[in-house]
């Protein structure tokens, strides 16, 4: 399964890049599964994406939760929360 994935804020810079095309073997995977095989990565993935702070995640251009099922290249965008002042 083909996914289109898009790094926002923060994780753009933790990670050096702003998006890449990912391909999974699981049909039906949901995004906290995403998220867990993206931690799996070296550097600095597993830190940032298991460290406890608020993540945000979109599909498809819709607000999403971890039990959200992906589809066949949907777009997912994870993100930090943003806060004004």
């Amino acid at each position: 399964m083909k996914l289109r994935i898009l790094y926002f804020g923060e994780l753009r810079e933790q990670f050096g890049l702003a998006s890449e095309a990912f391909d999974v073997s699981t049909q039906g995977m949901n995004a906290a599964a995403l998220i867990d095989e993206l931690a799996k990565r070296p550097g600095p993935w597993r830190e940032a994406l298991t460290s406890g702070d608020p993540l945000r995640i979109a599909i498809n251009q819709e607000m999403a939760s971890l039990e959200t099922v992906l589809t066949e290249n949907c777009e997912v965008a994870f993100f930090r929360p943003v806060t004004g002042g």
